[in-house]
């Protein structure tokens, strides 16, 4: 806690000098006949009353402050006491104008007999903190002592009165109210938190205490009025309802001490090293009240300052791992409740800080590997996959009719490098030409290494100004890259020049994917090999695969729209399974979590058509919108009669970028899930992770519209994209879904293994579900399940079904669930027996 400031210490000691000032000049002139008429008749008497009623009120006001009791106020300590009971004796037995000047007597008296005790605080610091509480107790007894002057009414000279006990209990209140005030005013000036929070704090531990101290005054005034022996019968009575106040206040101060606890436990629950410290540091002050916190790791890492003097530390251990040390300003805690807590908060820090180090190597490691998944290792290029996911992403992002283009390049010969120098050479000259084709345009141009020879570079920069000029400038940019790549080289030595053949395709933006603009660059390359130039670019008229797909559309949007009984397009729904079973249980004995809803076209020509025979095409026209739709209808209609039958199960859908460029998206979702009266959990989106880690708006906005939908969404072929571990903090996803190639190389070799263990633990510890695709064989699901991957699908367990042969398989496992079940009861029942 900060030190109290002088400028507060100093306004609140003058303002109780003025107040027992005028209240000293004001018993000096007291008018006969008025409440002062008393002590004028005990002062020209001579008569020993006078001091003995000064200085009995001033024991009172002493005696009211040595049994204290301590209560949390905020992230500070506040002191309560006896005053309201001392206020209603000295109110109700001097006249007013002397109340303040015997309390300040009395409070005074007893805080210097309190101070002489105190050896753990500083003596500057104590004296500054008894000048503050001395002067505010008086300002309170100042105003209350005004209260009764202003509302007692006329001596009657009859006891208590029930006017005089409506002034006494007036005063009280007021003093106690600027009491607390004033105490707030302290804790908030040190730091304690923000007088809202500290002030409700105090008036609510200390109600029940106020009207107690009231109650045992007005007592105390009744004794001395009726019989002084009375007074006898109070001590017990006092010392009673004293250890009540202090188990009331104890009560609600350790309740209210382990709610701050476990709000501070939950705030530790960080995913950054650095982020979890602060939070540790700044739970310690909270808890503890100390003016500072460092921690430690055992790394030598070091978070937080502390001030010069002495500090209390913990060890912060998880196990038999040594995480750091939390060291806290200030002396090692003296009460057990307060040793408790602070190992209880050490343990709780430390295990934060192990988590968030642990998930912050996890990271970098995931990054690593992601960074091989999608670079080539040879030259840091991108490759082949990475080219087509950001690539993709490029060109949503440039805007629609801009010209883009996509040079492609291929090696003439570079079979006899490798034949005559060696393949050590070899790789060497795609170093060089790896480089050269960096430095051949500016940096917002996308490089790619496809394999072997083959070079890709997309450009989205292109001046404007027409088609016929944009492909003037591509094919200029291409014959400049050719004469720089052919510039002569020296590799081992020897001198040698490699000349490419470089194919270029010139496209509107939103006209064609990347998919399509490498098919059509392959065509064009293809024609300057075998023409013997250095340079050709894509002419439609000569590819009769675009021809083609023109009517492969045309075909399918009449399979849009075939009458009922002629349909062409259908949905193959296939399961993924809950990796749950025993070691020596089937493949497929765990329960079905979910089923992913294929398309496939069964063409009346070409015969049955898989998504990437016709997709590409389509994600590049207008059919894109009505086909999603329909696989939405019908996946949807599949999930809502299963539901009915009571196999209620999700159902994943796969949405394209392009799709998620449609603003009405999520209302066509909402009024889908309301006609056939689908819950929309179970409804899951896969979407591949270039997409969700796009910079559209249009795209952010449709996702967070179905999120409020309440529909699912899952990264679909996670870890193909170079931000893969990006998206997850992102976007609020519910699914990941490894990519199959992964599954497919984990047992084999390390790096798909490590992507797919770090894409398992960052999973559960993000708690999301984790489907790994594409699992063939028991290998694969035994080392999944050891991972602790949540669900797998692929052909070991099930392949893509029709929508009746899916529904018989899970009426099939609902009646095993159901034998199952039956089974387990039957065994218990005979255990018991």
């Amino acid at each position: 806690m900060r030190p109290l400031p002088s400028r507060l210490v100093g306004a609140l000691v003058a303002a109780a000098a003025l107040a027992v000032a005028i209240s000293l000049v004001l018993a000096t002139r007291l008018p006969e006949g008025s409440v002062g008429a008393a002590l004028n008749r005990f002062r020209a008497d001579g008569g020993p009353a006078v001091p003995v009623a000064l200085l009995t009120g001033a024991a009172v006001a002493m005696i009211s402050q040595l049994a204290r009791l301590r209560v949390r106020a905020g992230g500070g300590l506040a002191r309560l006491a006896w005053g309201e009971a001392a206020i209603v004796v000295l109110c109700a037995s001097l006249p007013p104008v002397l109340v303040a000047p015997v309390s300040l007597v009395g409070f005074g008296a007893a805080h210097a007999a309190l101070q002489l005790f105190d050896r753990g605080t500083p003596r500057a610091r104590a004296a500054r903190e008894t000048l503050y509480g001395v002067a505010a107790l008086t300002v309170g007894a100042a105003l209350a002592a005004l209260v009764v002057s202003l509302t007692r009414g006329p001596e009657s000279g009859e006891g208590l009165p029930p006017r005089l006990i409506g002034a006494l209990c007036a005063a009280a209140v007021v003093y106690h109210l600027v009491t607390v005030a004033l105490v707030t005013a302290r804790v908030v000036a040190t730091g304690g938190g923000t007088a809202r929070t500290v002030g409700g704090s105090m008036l609510g531990s200390t109600l029940l205490m106020l009207v107690g101290n009231v109650a045992a005054g007005l007592v105390i005034v009744w004794a001395c009025a009726t019989s002084g022996f009375l007074l006898l019968l109070l001590p017990p009575v006092l010392w009673l309802m004293h250890q009540f106040y202090a188990n009331r206040i104890g009560e609600d101060d350790e309740r209210r001490t382990w709610s701050e606890f476990a709000e501070v436990a939950r705030d530790l629950n960080r995913l950054d090293e650095r982020d979890a410290a602060q939070a540790g540091i700044a739970g310690a002050v909270r808890l503890f009240g100390v003016p500072a916190a460092r921690v430690v790791l055992a790394g030598g890492r070091a978070y937080g300052e502390l001030p010069p003097g002495p500090h209390a530390s913990r060890p912060l251990t998880v196990g038999p791992v040594a995480v750091g040390e939390l060291q806290l300003a200030g002396p090692e805690p003296q009460r057990a409740r307060d040793r408790l807590m602070l190992a209880t908060f050490g343990d709780a820090l430390a295990a934060a800080l192990h988590d968030a180090i642990t998930h912050d190597q996890l990271r970098a490691m995931s990054e690593r590997t992601t960074y091989d998944a999608v670079r080539d290792p040879l030259t840091g290029l991108f490759n082949r996959a990475a080219l087509l996911a950001r690539g993709d992403l490029r060109l949503s992002a440039c805007p629609a009719g801009d010209p883009v283009a996509l040079l492609l390049l291929d090696v003439n010969d570079f079979k006899e490098v490798n034949n005559a120098l060696g393949h050590n050479a070899g790789d060497e000259v795609l170093r060089i030409i790896a480089r050269r084709v960096l430095e051949a345009g500016p940096d917002g141009d996308l490089h790619a290494r496809l394999g072997g020879d083959e070079f890709a570079i997309l450009i989205t920069n292109l001046a404007a100004g027409g088609a016929d000029l944009a492909l003037a400038a591509a094919v200029e940019r291409a014959r400049k890259l050719g004469a720089q790549i052919a510039a002569p080289m020296r590799v081992d030595g020897v001198a040698l020049s490699k000349e490419p053949s470089i194919g270029v395709v010139v496209a509107a933006a939103g006209s064609a994917d990347l998919t399509e603009l490498l098919r059509r660059a392959d065509i064009a390359m293809y024609q300057a090999k075998h023409g013997g130039q250095p340079v050709a670019w894509y002419d439609a008229s000569r590819d009769d695969a675009n021809t083609d797909r023109l009517a492969l559309l045309a075909e399918l949007r009449e399979a849009l729209t075939a009458a009922p009984g002629e349909e062409q397009l259908t949905l193959e729904l296939q399961p993924a399974i809950a990796l749950t079973g025993p070691a020596g249980a089937s493949a497929a004995s765990g329960p079905i979590t979910g089923v992913e809803a294929l398309i496939r076209w069964q063409h009346p020509r070409r015969g049955k058509l898989s998504p990437a025979q016709f997709l590409p095409a389509v994600e590049a026209s207008e059919l894109m919108a009505p086909l999603t739709h329909w696989v939405l209808e019908r996946a949807i209609a599949f999930a809502s009669t299963w539901r009915r039958a009571g196999l209620a199960v999700p159902v994943a859908v796969n949405i394209s970028a392009r799709s998620l460029a449609e603003r009405q998206l999520p209302e066509t979702i909402g009024d889908l899930l309301a006609r056939h009266r689908l819950p929309a959990e179970l409804l899951v989106l896969e979407i591949t992770e270039t997409v969700m880690l796009s910079s559209s708006p249009v795209i952010d906005d449709v996702l967070v519209r179905v999120r409020r939908l309440g529909v699912q969404l899952a990264v679909d072929d996670f870890g193909t994209g170079f931000s893969a571990f990006t998206v997850l903090t992102r976007v609020p996803v519910q699914e990941v879904k490894i990519d199959r190639e992964f599954v497919a190389q984990m047992l084999d070799a390390p790096k798909p293994g490590a992507i797919v263990q770090a894409t398992v633990d960052l999973g559960r510890r993000l708690g999301l579900r984790v489907v790994a695709e594409g699992v063939e064989n028991p290998e694969q699901r035994a080392r999944l399940t050891e991972l602790g991957c949540t669900a797998a699908q692929g052909f070991l367990f099930y392949p893509p079904l029709s929508p009746d042969g899916l529904l018989a398989v899970l009426r099939e496992r609902r009646q095993v669930q159901r034998r199952h079940l039956r089974a387990e009861s039957a065994v218990r029942s005979a255990d018991l027996c």
